[in-house]
C-alpha cells in the first residue's frame, strides 16, 4: 500500500516538473537505479532519500506518503 502511494506521488511530482529520472536522481544525490526501483514500487525510500527527494522536488516530505488509491498506477507507464 505505502509503496504504491510513494510510486504515484513521486512519479506525479517528477512529471509535473517535466524532469527525467536521471535529473531527479542527480538533484537528490542518489543513484538513478535506486530512484527507478522506488518508482517501480520495488523499494520504499529511506527517510534520508525521502527527504532528499522531497527537497529537490519542492514538496513536503509527508506528501510522498499520503494515502492515494492504487488506481493511479494504471496511469503510469513504467
Amino acid at each position: 500500500m505505502y509503496a504504491e502511494t510513494v510510486v504515484c506521488k513521486l512519479y506525479e511530482a517528477r512529471t509535473n516538473l517535466g524532469l527525467t529520472q536521471q535529473q531527479v536522481a542527480d538533484g537528490a544525490d542518489m543513484n538513478v537505479r535506486t530512484l527507478i526501483n522506488i518508482e517501480k514500487g520495488r523499494s520504499i525510500p529511506s527517510l534520508l532519500y525521502a527527504m532528499k527527494l522531497a527537497n529537490f522536488l519542492n514538496i513536503p516530505v509527508d506528501q510522498l506518503f499520503e494515502y492515494q488509491s492504487a488506481d493511479c498506477r494504471s496511469n503510469i507507464n513504467l
